[in-house]
């Protein structure tokens, strides 16, 4: 992901979110997110289930801040980028 996440883009990033997260946990890179808004949180936890939580790389500190904000931390996982496992899809805007 990257520029601002919020309502205005919501539905194309949502498209490309579902398309990539099939149940396995997946790594979302959010080190070129200048903004986000509830919108933006709500497509990172969108497919949050107890067996699988996204993988955040590279969080901003105005995205954490919304994470700890809606006690969302819980919910995903933060990681840094030697916790990254090897992409399984072509590189992107999404890591894999």
């Amino acid at each position: 992901m990257w520029g601002q996440i919020d309502f205005a883009v919501t539905h194309a990033v949502k498209a490309r979110l579902a398309a990539t997260i099939d149940g396995r946990p997946k790594t979302v890179d959010l080190s070129a997110v200048t903004f986000m808004d509830s919108s933006g949180l709500h497509l990172l936890l969108m497919k949050v289930t107890e067996e699988s939580r996204p993988r955040l790389l590279g969080v901003p500190p105005q995205v954490l801040e919304i994470l700890e904000f809606s006690h969302a931390l819980d919910l995903v996982e933060i990681v840094g980028p030697d916790e990254v496992p090897p992409p399984d899809e072509p590189a992107g805007a999404l890591a894999g």
